[in-house]
């Protein structure tokens, strides 16, 4: 589902949202969409191909290329009402305004704090699920665009993201891991949120993967230890 667009970044990995208003999506977010913790992805419209076939192919559910997603996390939500304080009389309420000036642009808005923790590749096929071609955590190389659209992601989308499976033993043997090789520059951040985001994730991840239920149970109890330790100084 999408729920809004780039409209500012404070960094390389930090993304301002504006979610959706009324009338600007066929489906308006509400606020489970773009929640505390929520992940999210954004197209790399650099990487996307403007052939209006492949336009057409991707709108059907087919691609012939590959789409990279920046895969990030909201970890914060502002609420903007540039009339907040405004107290003087009005010649029109807020229902007279949409009936009688319907071009009157509204400059309330809800604006959501995005970081990026990876990369993944994939390739959509009809008739089937889509076929991820690769997954990378960390710092990406390239930068989103202005207006790229964000949409949330399924928990089958998140469990890929997490879900590694690298050669460990050799070519032939093949173990697949859960990964959350974005935790060392979530720790890098400074904003006082992303402890709480970083277990808010782990609390997915562990209903998500039940069977690394002991090992997030180490990480959460390591990461609310610091958490009381930073608060208390």
């Amino acid at each position: 589902m999408k729920i809004g667009k780039i409209v500012k970044s404070d960094s390389h990995i930090n993304y301002v949202c504006q979610i959706f208003g009324p009338r600007e999506a066929d489906i308006q977010p509400g606020p489970a969409d773009y929640a505390f913790g929520r992940f999210v992805r954004i197209a790399v419209r650099s990487e996307r191909s403007d052939d209006p076939d492949a336009l057409l192919d991707e709108a059907l559910g087919q691609s012939r290329e590959p789409i990279t997603y920046a895969v990030g996390v909201i970890y914060d939500t502002i609420l903007q009402n540039p009339a907040f304080g405004a107290l003087g009389p009005r010649l029109s309420n807020e229902t007279q305004v949409e009936l009688f000036s319907p071009d009157y642009i509204s400059e309330k808005a809800v604006l959501t704090y995005v970081m990026i923790l990876g990369m993944m590749e994939e390739r959509s096929v009809f008739g089937s699920e889509p076929e991820i071609l690769s997954v990378m955590h960390g710092v990406p190389l390239l930068s989103l665009e202005l207006d790229s659209e964000i949409e949330t992601m399924t928990d089958e989308e998140v469990r890929t993201f997490h879900f590694f499976a690298d050669p460990a033993g050799g070519p032939d043997s093949q173990s697949p891991y859960l990964h959350m090789g974005y935790v060392p520059h979530i720790i890098a951040q400074r904003s006082s949120l992303l402890p709480m985001v970083t277990l808010r994730i782990i609390d997915q991840l562990e209903r998500l993967f039940p069977q690394n239920l002991a090992l997030l149970s180490i990480v959460k109890r390591n990461f609310a230890w610091r958490l009381k330790v930073e608060t208390t100084g």
